[in-house]
């Protein structure tokens, strides 16, 4: 006699044949009429109303019950044999949200499948099932989670019973799940060194980058480790629910009692909320991929892949035929070719796989040996190029119809397998019998539209390769001419004073050059605030030899970028180039730094842009309140000055003021440029020389002195009463300069410590952020040459504005006493070096801190000492610099509350 079987066999990917048969039953079916709503009770009175009963061909019925638990049932009296199937929707790797990548839809399933329930145990259930002869499985795929039990017809209620108590009343024991965690952690390691499941992994992720179709089913070891039975079961709980399931029942069995049965086993469940798990969408793929994996064997194992469309496009039908005529059956394209023609392949198959829920790949299979392999994968190529190039013949055509016509056929001949079609059919496109639909749209298709599809999907720049090869087969990369090398940077002064940076860096074909001149606020004043940044935005507008437009033009033209930009203490312009286009490129620099024209119709839209920016400030509560803090700065301050300028200051400004200004800060003396990247360093220097080395040195030229004041007497508070529905507070405290090497250091560490360091994190952050206090808040150093400002900035409620002030002075206090744990202290030196290295890696960046800490007297090489720095801190300087500097402090705050 049978007996029950609870085995473990579950779906990573797909075989070539599942694959092939997935494809079949997958589109959109049209909208259906409702019928009234038919009420089914059993004879104990209990009721379950059902909205829509709808008899379809093939004695199909499918029905819907009021708490939205689909039901499909198919009268097949061929054998006295049935089986009862559940289908979760919204499960599967690529469904699982917050969980993704632990394989929590697995789990769950292993759980449910393998466990008790509130109203059996499972050595019960067991008994059960082996009484009346049934065998039970369960598996999990990308979209779906399935459970089934096949019996014989006359223990079909029994069946439904136990299937409906396992999807309502799972009992999650403990010991249960722990004993099936560690099932699969054995199943995950037997998957490792199953070459079929490796490879189906490796396409996945190196045909999807994005979505979360790319996710092994299993999950990932890491990631399945976290996973806790309380997950489990909240995982159950949204998506167990009867309007995310399909209830499928087929074999020889009585409709009306199967549809009464299962409405009185639903009667205590009501409907759950709907699911919805937002997936992204795919990128389109621009260049080819290749993946490779060695694995104990002495053979090859290929698959080459293209992305095709999902389910619901009209050419999954003419991407399915083309995959039956190059590999279906021994007659096909690459059966003949590589296995006949020239044995090149073990084995060969192709499949159209069109999910739902993705974009679809076009797959071609192949096993080779170590001989062959790399012919074979090329001879798969020139047939796909084929594919392209001539129309298949009618005789071709006519089989692939006639294959798939009979794959319909021979395909459901069982009750599981029409069972398996009817469920998956409807889940994916809403129609069980989509089948039928889909073998009519395939004798549709024409040789045309065969050839169109493998011109739009299956070429070379949307190619994928995965390879399995044994130990030490990896194919060898071709040799590069040059990886790339990068000199030291290189310190020149040309006659006239101008100092140059130098730094050949040939990894790409690339060159980045820049200029810099030290003035801004260190040269401004409260009267003429904004010129800099005039300056800055004027010097792109033309030449004494080309319009703004031709400027533009040649930049554009070349795919290059140029920018100029005043910061606090700079004036900077920045181009970016090819390598073959840095002589002529630089020339135009050199102009538009050194000679601008400063043309009357370009500064009036460039200032009538720059008032509009600055009257649009109190647009943002941030930029309200720093205008506030640098108002309340010392007028010596370079701090005190908005980069941008008032409205009165900008309005005053005419081109002849910014002639002045270019005039007097413009000179080699005050100056440094930079060349870095794919260029030799003798020729950088000639062309440098060649086109700044005529500016003439300013005679009278003094050197600008960072020796500014930033103290305050005394507490200030500032407080603006705004209509925004928030509140802004910053702290701020006279702190250092860069100068000043160590405190500037110790600063350093205690923001980290305070509040992180580039991302949030510290004390302040995760108290008032953990106790919903501010929606932001963070530190971070206001400084340069000349001495700055420590800021604490939050963003809250306008309610909580003096609670957050007086969280904030108790951690400064904090600071002041010295209550910094070890760990705290170490933690935050460990987090500045760590994230430090991950700034400044292009070419540009390099240079322009380089050309910074030159122009501020630190040396261009400074930037190499930053972990020597930061290491150097001692807890005892943290405290030191704590106390030193937080005394006076600008308090600033804006709410719409009045203080």
């Amino acid at each position: 006699m049978s007996h029950s079987v609870r085995m473990r066999v579950r779906f990573w990917g797909m075989t070539l044949g599942c694959l092939i048969a997935w494809a079949v039953g997958q589109t959109i079916a049209a909208e259906m009429p409702q019928p009234a709503a038919t009420e089914v009770a059993e004879p104990d009175g209990t009721a379950r109303r059902y909205l829509s009963v709808r008899q379809l061909p093939d004695q199909v019925t499918l029905a819907t019950l009021d708490n939205g638990l689909t039901v499909i049932v198919q009268e097949n009296h061929v054998a006295p044999v049935a089986t009862v199937r559940c289908y979760v929707n919204n499960t599967g790797s690529a469904f699982e949200g917050q969980y993704l990548g632990a394989g929590v839809s697995h789990v769950l399933e292993h759980v449910v499948a393998g466990g008790s329930t509130t109203k059996r145990s499972e050595a019960e259930i067991e008994q059960i099932i082996d009484t009346f002869g049934g065998a039970t499985n369960a598996f999990t795929s990308t979209d779906v989670t399935a459970y089934f039990i096949n019996c014989p017809a006359r223990h079909t209620m029994q069946a439904i019973e136990l299937l409906a108590d396992s999807m309502q009343h799972c009992a999650f024991n403990p010991e249960e799940f722990e004993r099936e965690l560690s099932v699969i952690r054995q199943e995950l390691a037997d998957g490792e060194v199953n070459r079929r499941r490796v490879q189906w992994n490796l396409l996945s992720q190196t045909v999807y980058q994005v979505h979360p179709i790319r996710h092994p089913v299993i999950g990932y070891l890491d990631v399945l480790n976290q996973t806790t039975n309380e997950m489990i079961i909240d995982f159950y709980r949204q998506r167990y629910v009867p309007n995310n399931q399909v209830f499928v029942v087929v074999g020889a069995v009585d409709t009306q009692a199967v549809l009464q049965h299962v409405a009185a086993q639903w009667a205590g469940t009501p409907r759950g909320n709907e699911t919805l798990v937002s997936l992204p969408q795919e990128p389109l793929q621009l260049s080819p991929r290749e993946a490779i994996r060695e694995m104990d064997g002495a053979g090859y194992d290929l698959v080459l892949a293209w992305p095709t469309v999902d389910l619901s496009h009209p050419d999954l039908y003419a991407l399915d035929v083309a995959a039956y005529v190059l590999a279906q059956g021994e007659s096909s394209r690459l059966a003949q070719r590589l296995k006949y023609e020239e044995p090149l392949v073990l084995s060969v198959g192709s499949a159209s796989y069109t999910p739902h829920f993705a974009p679809g790949l076009f797959a071609i299979f192949a096993s080779a040996q170590r001989d062959t392999w790399q012919k074979a994968s090329d001879e798969i190529v020139r047939e796909v190029e084929r594919l392209r190039e001539e129309l298949v013949t009618p005789e071709e055509l006519a089989k692939a119809k006639k294959q798939k016509s009979a794959e319909l056929v021979f395909g459901a001949q069982t009750v599981e397998q029409a069972a398996d079609s009817l469920g998956r059919n409807f889940l994916a496109t809403g129609d069980p019998l989509f089948d039928k639909h889909y073998v009519d749209a395939i004798q549709q298709v024409t040789a045309q539209q065969v050839q169109d599809v493998a011109r739009r999907y299956l070429v070379p720049e949307r190619f994928n390769r995965v390879i399995i090869a044994p130990p030490g087969g990896s194919p060898r990369a071709e040799t590069q001419d040059d990886a790339g090398t990068e000199g030291e940077t290189r310190l020149v002064r040309l006659e006239n004073g101008l100092r140059v940076l130098i730094k050949q860096h040939t990894h790409l074909p690339m060159v980045n050059i820049q200029a810099l001149t030290l003035g801004a606020a260190l040269v401004d004043t409260p009267q003429t605030a904004g010129r800099a940044s005039l300056v800055a935005s004027m010097l792109d507008q033309g030449t004494s030899a080309m319009t703004a437009q031709q400027i533009a033009e040649f930049f554009d033209s070349i795919g290059g970028q140029m920018s100029m930009r005043a910061g606090r203490n700079t004036i900077y312009g920045s181009a970016t180039v090819l390598s073959d286009d840095f002589e002529e490129s630089l020339e135009l620099f050199a102009q538009c730094f050194l000679q601008p024209a400063f043309p009357e119709d370009q500064f009036d839209r460039v200032q009538r842009l720059t008032l509009a920016a600055i009257e649009r400030r109190s647009d943002s509560p941030q930029a309200e309140a720093f205008e506030l803090l640098y108002d309340s700065l010392p007028p010596e301050s370079p701090y005190h000055l908005l980069q941008d300028g008032k409205l009165e200051t900008v309005q005053k400004l005419t081109p002849t003021d910014l002639q002045t200004y270019h005039q007097q800060h413009f000179v080699p003396q005050n100056m440094i440029v930079t060349v870095f990247g794919d260029v030799a360093v003798d020729q950088a220097i000639e062309a440098v020389q060649q086109h700044f080395g005529a500016l003439p040195p300013a005679a009278d030229f003094q050197p600008i002195s960072f020796d500014r004041p930033n103290q305050i007497d005394g507490p200030i508070a500032q407080h603006k009463q705004t209509a925004k529905d928030t509140g802004m507070v910053i702290v701020s405290y006279p702190g250092t300069s860069i100068l000043d090497r160590e405190d500037h250091a110790a600063l350093t560490v205690l923001d980290a410590i305070m509040s992180g360091y580039s991302y949030p994190g510290g004390w302040l952050h995760n108290e008032l952020r953990g106790a919903g206090l501010v929606y932001f808040v963070h530190a971070f150093q206001m400084t340069g040459p000349a001495p700055g400002y420590f800021n604490i900035m939050a963003q809250t409620h306008p309610d909580q504005v003096d609670q957050v002030l007086e969280r904030i002075e108790a951690n400064v206090q904090r600071a002041r006493e010295g209550r910094i744990s070890e760990e705290e202290f170490l933690t935050a030196k460990q987090r500045i070096i760590a994230l430090n290295a991950q700034e400044n890696t292009t070419i540009g960046q390099q240079s322009l801190q380089a050309a910074l800490d030159e122009l501020y007297g630190l040396g261009y090489d400074y930037e190499q000492t930053f972990d020597q720095r930061i290491e150097s801190v001692t807890i005892e300087d943290v405290v030191r610099v704590a106390n030193e500097y937080f005394g006076h402090a600008i308090v600033i705050t804006t709410s719409p509350r009045a203080r």
